[in-house]
């Protein structure tokens, strides 16, 4: 995807006070992968055994890593936040009549709400100790624990077990199960609560008898199944019991039997699922050791990038669910979606062992996630693009796929978002330090930590550190802690975008080692109490080409791209005095090109070291700070729906003058530009942005007998011409939700005029979704006596998808004209354009 510009450039931060070279017994190598243990894999940790693919690294269980730094000061703000409260936020948390309460399963609520929030909320809370929150989680555990069934069953009963949307049709929603799994996990890596492999059990050899029809259909259970599959996984990987690895292995078979076929490439595009299912085969791939299913996690990924995320960030636009043509960094992404992301990438690293995965997880946690809620962590919003010049309660729709108040930041909407996005920080945390197949330890992502670790032949354990300010600093050190020495390889990730890596052991600097980007260094050795290993990746300042996106720019350095610092004003908009809901508006321009005369547009850098206490993920507080030459460009504003209107192609036509702009962290600026055009230089053709759309009759009314809340009935004479029936691009009236209704559209004339011809461009999203072509359709005129009449001599084509349905008729007089139709039993309907034409 990067397509760095050849730019004469490069910082490098030195290491300091090195001297000496130490022995060549210590000397580093670089490796692409961990080796697969020869021998017997490290047995004081859960690893896979035949006939699963071998581990070449093993998670290390809850409560091993310590977060430091800023990634500490997250967890905090997350447990004082919003989501640490929302037992008093949520109406899905309120106990009483909860369903995830009852040993009978049985309540009035109680669906994904109440697991989303606890795997996040508990994770959280067994990471900072909290024993207040700790409590509050064992709560929702011990009742998860006592609600299984006599035949295995556990949670919410029945049929979509009290969706808050709707999930299946079937007998059994399995769906809500998947993250409580997750939950219980957790759980016992913490406490070592053997009730829970005990209880998985006995779930999932219920899951074994169920008859295939009624084992995970759609819709969301279908779709995210290899969720299911990794906890049968994490259980076979526990237990000594030959009987049970022999039905987990027959549940394994099933589950990618029933499950939606994602080997076959992305068979649903909302951004939830595809982020959350796109790396299910290369979970099966464990078991099946087949290439098309092992290979399957980076197909996905290439084809949603290539599709629809031409953009910075890491993720892709699909708001909430991809649609052809809106492509632009304007799109937005959900905060579910960021969130299943990082945890599809941290599973795939356990499957895999391939750091690529490690790269995309950063991407997305450093570029995408922090922007998604404010500072403080007190509320967030549902959906965050690259190009965002506004976040406000406004609805947005169409330009962003979902109506309703998506930008807006609140701690008490965004409904599965708002329970969700707690698992984000703490799984990251989790998964900093890993050991290794050949009983070393590895430092996956160099934020500041301690691990302990059992490494060694005899399993010694060694506490780790890591002293860093990464991501904004690229240098970070690793210390060893302990009473005694032991002898293990040491892992450190090479990240994909860097060009090499300085290594030092104490003051004696090890000789080069001529790793690239992508790779592991190896340091194996006779580690003492005390050893500091200190490193520096080298990074270079890129230009990013987005190719697929009009040739907009990004500019990245090391693991973080930067973003224009808009000025904003953020003031309340809602919720109550204790947990408001917030909006940002710009107040200062945001419409800039960057100015590429010179190649580099960066003419300045300010660094400085954080405070324990601050709030890094702020333009204010940010460790780092460019400065950029930019020009501003006049004819790039917002668009109808209050949008950044989507880009031109580059070069465009920018005003003369050459200003100096403030490039911040992209995760630092809720209100952000990082994908930017170039701006034109002197003599060099520039495009220009398009004047809006005009309204052919802007004086005439426009009402409907009904219209959806996301949609408008203004739709009908926009003068926006759709290029097909399923346009999801365009404003529209629709019906929705009603169905096999008698409906109508008006328009009302400020005069009686002479209307000769119409025609009409039907919506029709099926067979996805709920909206079709009209059974039958006719016009009306009122007349002279005020009666609504049809029209005289009047024709009309079959209503048909993907072109213009004509009225042919005599001409008549009118001050109004309604457009009457029968919508399909079972079906809604909706009109993306109605065109009438007068006559003198």
């Amino acid at each position: 995807m990067r397509q760095p510009l050849r730019l004469a450039f490069v910082s490098v931060l030195p290491l300091c006070c090195l001297a000496g070279v130490v022995t060549a017994q210590d000397a580093a190598t670089a490796v692409d992968r961990v080796p697969v243990a020869v021998a017997e894999a490290p047995p004081w940790y859960a690893h896979r055994t035949a006939p699963l693919a071998p581990n070449e690294l093993l998670k290390l269980p809850v409560g091993a890593i310590a977060a430091r730094g800023w990634l500490a000061r997250q967890l905090e703000l997350q447990l004082r936040g919003f989501h640490g409260h929302l037992g008093e936020l949520s109406r899905f948390l309120q106990k009483p009549g909860n369903a995830w309460l009852s040993p009978t399963g049985d309540g009035d609520h109680g669906w994904e709400e109440v697991p989303y929030w606890l795997k996040g909320f508990g994770d959280c809370a067994y990471l900072l100790r909290d024993e207040a929150a700790i409590a509050e989680a064992r709560t929702w555990i011990e009742a998860a624990l006592r609600s299984q069934r006599e035949d295995g069953f556990f949670g919410p009963r029945g049929n979509g077990a009290k969706a808050t949307v709707k999930s299946t049709d079937a007998e059994w929603d399995l769906w809500p199960n998947m993250p409580m799994l997750d939950a219980l996990r957790s759980w016992f890596e913490f406490s070592g609560d053997e009730r829970v492999p005990a209880m998985m059990a006995r779930y999932f050899r219920w899951q074994l008898q169920l008859p295939d029809p009624q084992f995970v259909p759609p819709y969301w259970q279908h779709l995210r199944a290899f969720d299911n599959l990794w906890s049968v996984y994490w259980l076979y990987e526990r237990t000594a019991d030959a009987d049970l690895r022999r039905d987990l292995l027959q549940l394994g078979e099933k589950i990618h039997r029933c499950a939606a076929r994602w080997e076959d490439g992305i068979v649903d595009w909302h951004n939830v699922n595809v982020l959350e299912g796109f790396g299910g085969p290369t979970f099966f791939a464990l078991q099946s050791h087949d290439a098309r299913h092992r290979s399957a996690a980076e197909r996905n990924f290439q084809e949603f990038r290539s599709k629809y995320g031409q953009v910075p960030g890491g993720l892709f636009g699909s708001d909430e669910i991809a649609r052809p043509g809106c492509t632009d960094p304007r799109q937005a992404v959900e905060t579910c979606g960021m969130v299943e992301f990082l945890f599809s990438c941290e599973r795939l690293l356990l499957a895999t062992g391939d750091t690529v995965w490690a790269d995309r997880a950063e991407d997305v946690a450093f570029n995408s996630l922090p922007a998604a809620q404010t500072a403080d962590l007190r509320a967030l919003r549902y959906l965050t693009a690259p190009n965002m010049a506004t976040s406000d309660r406004q609805n947005h729709a169409p330009g962003l796929l979902n109506g309703g108040a998506m930008y807006s930041f609140d701690p008490h909407a965004h409904r599965c978002c708002q329970h969700n996005v707690g698992h984000g920080w703490p799984y990251l945390a989790e998964h900093l330090w890993f050991a290794t197949a050949d009983r070393g330890a590895c430092l996956m992502f160099p934020l500041a930590s301690a691990a302990t670790v059992k490494v060694g032949g005899a399993g010694e354990p060694v506490e780790l550190e890591c002293h860093s300010d990464y991501p904004f600093y690229c240098s970070y050190s690793v210390v060893v802690r302990g009473e005694a020495g032991a002898r293990f390889p040491l892992y450190l990730r090479v990240p994909a975008w860097s060009t090499g890596v300085d290594l030092a052991i104490g003051d004696a600097e090890l000789a080069p080692v001529a790793a690239r980007g992508g790779q592991l260094v190896r340091i194996e050795r006779d580690w003492q109490p005390g050893d500091r290993v200190r490193v520096n990746l080298r990074a270079e300042r890129q230009l990013q080409r987005w190719p697929g996106n009009r040739g907009a720019v990004s500019v990245v350095w090391g693991p973080l791209t930067y973003s224009l610092d808009i000025p904003t004003r953020t003031v309340r908009d809602g919720g109550s005095d204790a947990w408001p809901s917030v909006a940002m508006t710009p107040t200062g321009p945001w419409n800039y090109a960057l100015d590429l005369s010179a190649g580099d547009p960066v003419v300045a850098v300010q660094r400085r070291t954080p405070p324990a206490d601050s709030l890094v993920w702020t333009p204010e507080q940010s460790p780092i700070v460019l400065t950029a030459k930019a020009r501003r460009a006049p004819g790039w504003g917002l668009d109808r729906f209050a949008l950044v209107a989507p880009l031109v192609d580059s070069p465009v036509r920018c005003a003369d003058e050459v200003e100096q702009v403030r490039l911040v962290p992209m995760g630092a600026s809720r209100l952000r530009i990082s994908a930017f055009p170039v701006a034109a230089a002197n003599g060099e053709v520039a495009n220009d942005w398009p004047p809006p759309p005009q309204r052919p009759h802007p004086d005439w009314l426009v009402s409907a007998s009904h219209c959806f809340s996301n949609d408008t009935p203004d739709a009908l004479g926009d003068g926006v011409l759709p290029m097909t029936s399923n346009d999801h691009s365009l404003p529209r009236l629709t019906w929705w939700p009603h169905q096999g209704t008698a409906e109508w559209a008006m328009y009302e004339l400020p005069a009686p005029l002479r209307l000769v011809a119409s025609e009409v461009y039907w919506f029709d999203d099926t067979p996805r979704g709920g909206c079709a072509i009209p059974a039958r359709w006719h016009l009306a005129y009122l007349d002279a006596a005020g009666q609504w009449v049809p029209l005289p001599a009047a024709e009309y084509d079959e209503p048909a998808r993907d072109r213009w349905c004509k009225a042919t008729f005599a001409a008549v007089e009118t001050k109004s004209l309604r457009l009457m139709v029968e919508l399909q039993p079972g079906k809604s309907g909706g009109v993306l354009e109605w065109r009438v034409t007068t006559a003198p």
